[in-house]
């Protein structure tokens, strides 16, 4: 992202999101008149794609079958056009995360039934929307999003196919993920509403066990799998699921299309059986705003972008460490007092006291925690396969002595001014290329990050948009620690 140009047309690009096979994402902001300014998600063709003819007819098309949809359920096209030869959608920009991420930070990368259901819901709302234009393809976990407000939405019509031409139903080679798709798509039939409604069905199995209904060893196995029927029991693998919602998935997966769940609405009235409670989506938006940084970390409290650009600068960041907010007074004046008579020295100490916090206090305001609240900082979010944001927050302790407590106490060691040895050590976390980092499942920022923590074991994780890759270190007392992880680009 490194000399990418900022203006792009009526956009300004903020960040680089993610990069597929033929098109990056960006977040980025379009300024109208009056100050009017709206955030989106930017998809543009890769350069080296600008001149094939037929895959700019394809993005062309997403486009415009995208845009025949509004509803709240699904992603929408805000614009789309050309700037110098770059062609480009403007798409809806989802506060939150996606499913596939949210499983992988889920214990067992699974979730609960009402979980589940209610996601369920959401995709048959959507499904039963679009299917009236066109069949999506490629329902996975990757292309359902899932907002700060609990709310499920379907994204990515890159291999929709409209249903009002029966030719463009067929297709000579098998399109979407294959774990994922229903038998006639996989065998490259004409395909309807029931093969999103198996893809449905295959999430939903997943999202309950932590595994796949026809995962194979390799592509051409679970193909087969998908073809022949041979899938696992989800009372094998999951045996706490209601069993009126085992027989939802069930249709759902049955590999003769006419056995199967006929339409998006059909299924919305299976589901009605085993509906959750309403303080489910709730619950749900507590658990993705708390993964996500907490209410700070939302897209309309962020700073200001000139200041912190997360990928066309990539400056620095620090984050404050839990001592970061208590005074510090400058250590020469302490080294000076230090140099004088013990009369001088008592004198000043009794001076310092009555207008900086003690030891105690300031111990007992700080050291609740191991780590920043996550709520104290302002970082920046967007999912299309993105990351949460940097933070660009001074560091008071940084220049502290590591050896010096809380309020800046030095000296010497023995005596009257002594000061007990020091409890907390820092932790310097670097990720490769990049990424967001967690220490004891508390959200740091985007790394580099710097943090002061008391000794012992401490679990740090990185990830792009979640936790995705964990390592325990320890941390000893007045020491500096460095570990670096590295992560694969999303």
């Amino acid at each position: 992202m490194r000399g990418e140009p900022r203006e792009f047309g009526p956009y300004r690009l903020i960040r680089r999101l993610g990069v597929g096979g033929m098109a990056e994402t960006f977040e980025a902001t379009r300024v109208g008149a009056g100050g009017f300014e709206q955030r989106v998600c930017l998809k543009r063709v890769l350069p080296a794609f600008n001149e094939d003819e037929a895959l700019v007819a394809r993005f062309r098309r997403e486009a415009k079958l995208a845009a025949k949809l509004r509803h709240t359920n699904v992603v929408g096209v805000i614009d789309a056009g050309e700037v110098d030869g770059a062609h480009y959608i403007a798409l809806e920009l989802v506060d939150g995360v996606d499913l596939r991420s949210f499983l992988k930070s889920s214990p067992g990368e699974k979730l609960s039934a009402d979980f589940v259901t209610l996601i369920a819901i959401d995709l048959a709302y959507a499904l039963e929307h679009a299917h009236d234009t066109l069949v999506h393809r490629d329902v996975s976990p990757s292309n359902i999003l899932l907002s700060r407000t609990g709310e499920t939405k379907l994204a990515d019509f890159g291999v929709a196919k409209a249903i009002d031409n029966t030719n463009a139903t067929v297709s000579r080679a098998a399109k979407g993920k294959i774990p994922y798709m229903a038998p006639e798509q996989a065998r490259g039939e004409a395909v309807d509403g029931r093969a999103d409604l198996f893809s449905v069905g295959v999430v939903m199995f997943e999202a309950l066990s932590g595994v796949r209904p026809f995962d194979g060893a390799h592509d051409v196995e679970t193909m087969r799998k998908i073809l022949d029927g041979n899938r696992l029991r989800l009372s094998d693998v999951a045996p706490d699921v209601p069993d009126d919602l085992s027989a939802v998935i069930d249709r759902l997966l049955t590999i003769e299309r006419r056995a199967r769940t006929q339409s998006a609405s059909e299924l919305l009235d299976d589901l009605a059986e085993v509906a959750p409670p309403p303080s489910t989506r709730l619950a749900l938006a507590t658990t993705i705003e708390a993964l996500r940084g907490g209410p700070s970390a939302r897209l309309h409290v962020r700073a200001k972008e000139e200041d912190r650009d997360t990928e066309l600068t990539r400056p620095p960041t620090l984050v404050t460490s839990p001592m970061g907010s208590q005074p510090q007074r400058p250590r020469g004046a302490w080294i000076a007092a230090a140099l004088v008579g013990t009369a001088i020295a008592l004198a000043l100490v009794a001076t310092t006291r009555d207008r900086a916090p003690t030891r105690a206090e300031a111990v007992a305001g700080t050291d609740a925690g191991a780590v920043t609240d996550p709520d104290a900082v302002t970082v920046t979010d967007a999912v299309a396969d993105a990351d949460a944001g940097a933070v660009a927050v001074a560091d008071p302790g940084t220049d502290a002595d590591p050896g010096t407590d809380a309020v800046g106490e030095v000296g010497s060691r023995s005596g009257p001014m002594a000061a007990p040895p020091p409890r907390k050590g820092w932790l310097t976390v670097v990720v490769q290329p990049w990424g967001n980092v967690w220490i004891d499942g508390k959200y740091f920022g985007r790394a580099p990050v710097r943090a002061r923590l008391e000794k012992g074991r401490h679990v740090v994780a990185a990830g792009h948009q979640l936790p995705a890759q964990r390592r325990v270190v320890r941390v000893q007392p007045g020491a500096r620690k460095e570990i670096e992880l590295t992560l694969a680009e999303p």
